[in-house]
């Protein structure tokens, strides 16, 4: 257990935050939507003057591994390694991307390198995974993270990445199981204290282990009380057990102890709309939100909904449009503002909204799902 100490350290520790897709009817599905305003650099607009450029050279080379885009990786590392040798995760995704692109001699050279350099990096397997993960070779990506497990000094990533592919494959009792050996880890850094807990309150909600998931929830807000993912996991679980009053109480403790976040007044005025009907509360938040954080997109898309949830579908047409306006990559608000316009009869554009949302939609877990949603309605604009 965390020392009291660290219960308010480290407030923007970086987490990874879970989207949301909102359906008629009140229905919510969760999707994992990437930074859709992120534009990776090429290879050559990049400046690689001193080693203190190196840390985001290889944040970018990684990216460009799990996208599989190999030749830019190479490139990328070819560059850190020329200004620093012995750089072992630049090595390690240069390897990883010879792996990628069938040079099994480059790939073999550089393996050896790792192996005489720093036999027990983690590195070379976390690598090696992304790739047969691009490749969708589920079978040696899980298999790289558990030589990586027999041989590495520090197993923490790897026992995170075997946990998300587990989760990927629907083997949740193995992925719980990995995020339960990562909470063992002695002085574990706070992203993966963090990412462990959300993963398995994730995990408890899918399972409906609401008791669980409002017991793990509630020791990460007050371990990190201005953290606003702690809050959510935890109202979603009062949600879950019907208890619509503790989770509107925790959106309101989220607002006393964070006012720089726009989360409580969203998700306030979704729970007021969605699971209370109480629009008079619904925009009464939606709109404090949007006249705190007008640049947040989210904001304007909740405001949207929940005009849209009242049947008052122009209004909600300017809210989604301002989202689309605002991030203009993410399927999510294309989607919305296919629903408006198909409400308004304006079957062209609603057809045009959920092409879009179709076009936008990245690799996730439920993709199948949400293709399948986007194709009804686009057949039902025809």
């Amino acid at each position: 257990m965390k020392s009291a100490s660290r219960m308010c350290m480290r407030v923007f520790v970086i987490v990874f935050f879970v989207g949301i897709i909102l359906l008629p009817g009140g229905s919510v599905l969760a999707v994992p939507i990437q930074d859709q305003g992120l534009r990776l650099p090429k290879p050559g607009e990049m400046v690689l003057s001193s080693e203190k450029d190196i840390p985001e050279h290889i944040w970018i080379a990684r990216q460009y591994l799990k996208a599989g885009k190999f030749k830019n990786v190479i490139s990328i590392c070819e560059q850190v390694l020329d200004l620093k040798a012995n750089e072992i995760d630049a090595r390690a995704c240069m390897a990883a991307a010879y792996k990628g692109i069938g040079d099994e001699k480059k790939f073999n050279t550089e393996v050896g390198l790792i192996k005489k350099q720093a036999p027990g990096s983690p590195a070379l397997y976390l690598a090696l995974a992304q790739t047969y993960l691009f490749l969708k070779d589920f079978k040696d990506a899980e298999s790289s993270y558990k030589k990586g497990l027999k041989t590495a000094t520090d197993k923490t990533d790897l026992h995170m990445g075997l946990a998300a592919l587990y989760t990927r494959k629907g083997r949740i009792k193995e992925a719980s199981a990995q995020y339960l050996e990562v909470l063992k880890t002695k002085n574990i850094a706070d992203k993966h204290f963090l990412n462990a807990n959300f993963s398995l309150c994730r995990i408890g909600l899918q399972q409906k282990d609401y008791d669980g998931v409002i017991k793990r929830a509630g020791m990460v807000t007050e371990l990190y009380p201005p953290i606003p993912k702690g809050y959510q996991f935890l109202a979603n679980a009062y949600l879950g057990k019907g208890e619509t009053d503790q989770a509107v109480k925790v959106y309101e403790k989220l607002m006393e102890v964070n006012s720089k976040t726009p989360v409580s007044y969203q998700e306030l005025a979704l729970t007021y709309s969605d699971k209370l009907n109480d629009y008079q509360n619904a925009f009464r938040y939606a709109e404090e939100a949007v006249r705190k954080f007008p640049e947040d997109a989210k904001s304007q898309d909740v405001l949207g909904w929940v005009y849209y949830n009242k049947g008052r579908y122009a209004e909600a047409l300017k809210g989604f449009q301002t989202a689309v306006r605002l991030v203009p990559n993410s399927p999510q608000y294309h989607y919305h503002l296919g629903l408006a316009y198909q409400k308004m009869g304006e079957k062209i554009e609603a057809k045009g909204a959920f092409e879009q949302a179709l076009d936008l939609l990245g690799p996730n877990a439920v993709k199948e799902l949400l293709v399948k949603k986007l194709r009804n309605r686009i057949d039902q604009c025809k």
